[in-house]
């Protein structure tokens, strides 16, 4: 044979061997869907898709950055989680598809659970402010005039009867000339130590009946749609604030049986003083180990409201909330700061008191918080038309107890 020959034998040979392993890839790779035969008498049941598995929106596939104001089925379990909200509320819808936006990592809004700050004014927002004024003022007006422990001046005791009396017949704040609820709260609770003063808070909302109201102690005076809310943002991951312009430790007290922290609480300060320091200026004093913190007088500073709730927010948490809930002027400032987050898309939500029927909303008031709600872009939360219940069962509004009684010109 020649070479020539056995070349062409060695080509063939390869080229045989070469397309029997082609073959034999091809095969390994490629299987025929052979459907599998039923043995006769036997039905073959469809899978039944689990209920644990969520159906995934369109919006959701698409990654779009629109948020959805329908809920996917399924997705969220409106009945269990807010109990105490109307199903059909629109406004709750847009809370809940911007949650689900946020919480979805394949969604262009999520936001990582350090970032998820969430702000919630306290007095109109989650708590009672009709009973029948701030709980700060129910609270010093009891102290002055009924708690048997403190021995109040005449002068004091004059000046927390006019107020207490303008607040039953007209469920509005009065402040008397000559004194200064911040001075009775100097003279009231001044040289408590701030954990008595919190025991304090506690006690009298635990154990007086709200104003104005049937079966309901100021404690329990908390707007139970709004606590689920927290409750709801809390279990997505949300870092949950309290911003008020009552005062930190009266807040602190009320809010901490809800799982709110102290550090998490911004509110007007009430000054702390060493026990020994005296009339010596704070930075010129030193406090021995035996010496407590006490509740000092009341310092000439601005509270916590308007702009400067958004200030506060900069000092005590140094990022911007993407959301904020109040129900006031009061919290306009602090709403704009989270719809103007320029870092994410931001949501303010404003608690307007339009029931007339189970809360002494008015209508007046209400028409104009909603032309600024709209004006601004905000969300409305409608007591009379969001809200199944306020309180809960069992809560009745009565009348103030000075309602049908004229009263001589306070001014």
């Amino acid at each position: 044979m020649t070479e020539k020959s056995k070349m062409r034998w060695y080509l063939a040979i390869a080229f045989l061997a070469g397309a029997a392993v082609m073959a034999m890839v091809l095969l390994a790779v490629w299987r025929p869907q052979v459907e599998p035969v039923k043995p006769q008498g036997e039905t073959q049941l469809e899978a039944e898709p689990s209920e644990d598995v969520q159906e995934v929106t369109k919006e959701e596939v698409a990654g779009t950055t629109e948020l959805a104001t329908e809920d996917a089925p399924n997705t969220t379990d409106y009945a269990a989680i807010f109990p105490s909200w109307n199903p059909d509320s629109a406004s709750l819808k847009e809370l809940v598809a911007f949650v689900n936006a946020v919480i979805d990592e394949k969604n262009p809004e999520y936001l990582a659970p350090a970032d998820r700050i969430a702000v919630f004014d306290m007095d109109g927002t989650i708590l009672c402010e009709k009973a029948p004024v701030y709980i700060d003022y129910c609270m010093t007006m009891y102290r002055v005039l009924d708690d048997p422990t403190f021995s109040a001046t005449a002068e004091e005791r004059d000046a927390m009867q006019q107020t207490r009396d303008h607040a039953y017949a007209y469920g509005e704040t009065f402040h008397p000339e000559g004194i200064t609820k911040d001075d009775l709260v100097a003279s009231a609770f001044t040289g408590m130590t701030p954990e008595e003063f919190r025991a304090y808070v506690v006690n009298f909302a635990d154990n007086n009946e709200v104003v104005g109201f049937e079966s309901m102690t100021y404690g329990q005076s908390f707007y139970q749609p709004m606590i689920e809310v927290i409750r709801y943002l809390k279990a997505n991951g949300f870092d949950v604030w309290m911003v008020s312009a009552c005062e930190r430790e009266v807040v602190r007290a009320l809010v901490e049986r809800f799982d709110i922290p102290f550090d998490h609480v911004i509110a007007t300060d009430v000054p702390y003083v060493a026990s020994g320091k005296g009339d010596k200026a704070a930075d010129e004093y030193n406090m021995g180990q035996e010496e407590q913190i006490l509740l000092g007088a009341p310092l000439d500073e601005v509270e916590c409201g308007k702009s400067g709730k958004a200030a506060a927010i900069a000092r005590e948490i140094g990022k911007r909330p993407v959301l904020a809930f109040g129900n006031s002027s009061g919290d306009y400032s602090m709403l704009n700061y989270a719809e103007g987050n320029p870092y994410h898309t931001g949501m303010g939500f404003f608690v307007v008191c339009d029931d007339t029927e189970r809360e002494y909303g008015s209508e007046a008031k209400a028409a104009e918080y909603y032309s600024v709600v709209e004006k601004e872009g905000w969300t409305a939360f409608s007591m009379a038309n969001d809200w199944s219940t306020i309180y809960g069962e069992g809560v009745k509004k009565t009348e103030l107890p000075g309602a049908s009684e004229e009263l001589p010109d306070a001014a």
